[in-house]
């Protein structure tokens, strides 16, 4: 008989094994910075290195860029290992006098980069001071320009895991997605940045494989996108849809039709063949008082109510709320008032209470609304900060007074679904660190659970409920995006990349029919997909 001493020894021993194993890596590609890359390396540009005892030093300063690539060849059922340590000394923006970083990597490149191609798909790292990112959704804040940082990607077919400092830091489920340019593998790093900026300190790159430590997981769901269709409009520039499926045959879309600033006009528009095509509706067009979410009661009305609101010389924060007949053939427009605490309503002019676009009916007759408040304050040492805080609203007079429910949590661009009578879960705009937050309540919306940041970022999230169950989470900028959730929220183990194309990249979805889901973006132009969710057993 084996004793339990023996059982645990022996799993200690796969362990080390295990361990072993996943360290055993054949390097094809390894770059020390003793020297300028040479021999199997090609250059593009002209790069302004040197080396240095800490190692090479690669600096863009101006609109040439330059880097440095090598080529591979995989093989069969293997892992592909990068792996850099590298310090950022800093980068500047994508726009000519911003320090800000480029949210669209693929269109404008990056100062601090690596790239990586199996010949089938190519993704890869973007540094900048704040932040370590793939090129499209995934993002780890930190400080890139405190100390060498050793970051790895791990690559099994289209999964790319992020490791900083031998710490896994983003599970990666979909992240080697963009079709390879050409069937050569590469690895390239330097920079690629048309505009932008930047200098690093590159001590190692290399790329290895080794045997797959583990089988790709099976994916829970089968995901088919359509081709695209374009929604046009000849007269203004549309952006920043805003779908609501009002049953019946009716959707609904409220669009943006100015430059992103406040009190911006916003068409309110209408389909009925399945959001193919679009007609605004007369009155409710290129007005800043055009409703953003909108409702159908159970009378078959439809109430609907302003993204802007406004502050009165009282103090009173108004808005306007609209009641559409069943069809939105015709409305009435009346003033509403938006009641928050004091700490979240509007005192300076500055200060905005924004209505966003989820709303629902309530069990006793009311309506529940989504909005959220930017608030400036005045931080302890005196300077000035902007505040967003996310809320519940109701009403019980048909949309002619908003009372405060709660508080969701920090930030804007709230998306919040009911999950049951008592659960919900909210998805919130990632900002200051472009990772989006997620809280949860467990009786219906009156409290929330600290926020959990995501892997992802970044823009306007969007949450729908589907009939078979899973829970779709559609997402922007730099790309436009979609995840998937079977455990109400609790993990995304879907990803799906709508379009890599470059707008405002802002995104809406709705289940136009069981397990099916429209979904719109304006990356470049208005576009419409329909996108099929089907759960495989397993």
């Amino acid at each position: 008989m084996i004793s339990p001493r023996a059982v645990l020894f022996a799993a200690f021993l796969a362990s080390i094994g295990s361990l072993a194993a996943a360290d055993d890596i054949n390097w094809l590609v390894n770059y020390d910075a003793k020297s300028l890359p040479a021999a199997s390396w090609t250059t593009t540009g002209t790069p302004k290195a040197t080396i240095e005892a800490d190692g090479l030093r690669l600096t863009d300063d101006d609109k040439e860029f330059a880097n440095f690539r090598a080529t591979w060849k995989p093989g069969a059922d293997e892992e592909i290992i990068v792996e850099v340590t590298v310090k950022v000394v800093g980068t500047t923006g994508a726009v000519k006098g911003k320090t800000s970083a480029s949210v669209w990597p693929w269109r404008d490149g990056a100062p601090v980069s690596v790239l990586v191609s199996d010949g089938k798909h190519q993704e890869g790292l973007v540094l900048f001071a704040n932040q370590a990112a793939s090129h499209t959704d995934r993002f780890i804040p930190m400080d890139t320009t405190n100390r060498f940082h050793t970051y790895r990607l791990v690559i099994r077919g289209t999964d790319m895991s992020m490791w900083l400092d031998g710490e896994r830091k983003v599970e990666g489920q979909g992240a080697f997605w963009k079709p390879a340019a050409s069937p050569e593998a590469f690895i390239q790093f330097g920079s690629s940045a048309k505009t932008a900026t930047g200098e690093a300190i590159w001590q190692s790159v290399k790329l290895g494989v080794r045997k797959a430590t583990a089988p790709l997981p099976s994916l829970p769901l089968k995901i088919t996108v359509s081709e695209p269709w374009e929604i046009k409009r000849d007269d203004i520039r549309q952006t920043r849809p805003y779908l609501y499926d009002m049953g019946k045959g009716l959707l609904l879309m409220s669009v943006a039709q100015g430059p992103d600033a406040f009190y911006e006009p916003y068409g309110l528009l209408k389909s009925t063949d399945a959001g193919k095509t679009w007609t605004p509706i007369p009155g409710l067009d290129k007005l800043d008082t055009t409703p953003l979410p909108c409702l159908r009661r159970p009378d078959g009305s439809i109430l609907a109510v302003s993204r802007w609101t406004r502050t009165q010389p009282d103090g009173r924060v108004t808005g306007k709320t609209v009641h559409l007949n069943a069809d939105a053939t015709s409305f009435e427009m009346i003033d509403n008032e938006i009641k928050l605490p004091k700490e979240f309503t509007n005192e300076a002019k500055s200060d905005q209470i924004i209505c966003e676009r989820h709303i629902w009916n309530d069990d006793d007759g009311g309506v529940t609304m989504v909005l959220w408040s930017r608030k400036g304050v005045k931080m302890a040492d005196g300077r000035n900060n902007t505040v967003r805080m996310s809320h519940l609203m109701r009403s019980t007079d048909e949309g002619k007074t908003w009372t405060y429910f709660s508080t969701i949590g920090p930030g804007g661009e709230p998306a919040v679904c009911r999950l049951s009578a008592t659960e919900q879960t909210a998805v919130i705009r990632g900002d200051r660190n472009s990772r989006m937050k997620q809280m949860f309540s467990h009786d219906g919306g009156k409290t929330w659970t600290k926020p959990v940041e995501l892997e992802v970022g970044k823009v306007l999230p969007d949450l729908v409920l589907m009939s078979n169950g899973v829970l779709a989470c559609a997402y922007g900028r730099p790309a436009s995006c979609l995840m998937f959730s079977l455990d109400g929220g609790k993990t995304w183990p879907s990803h799906q990349v709508i379009s890599d194309k470059v707008g405002f990249n802002y995104t809406s979805i709705r289940e136009i029919s069981p397990g099916k889901l429209l979904y719109i973006h304006d990356a470049p132009k208005m576009n419409g997909v329909m996108v099929e969710v089907e759960r495989v057993s397993r």
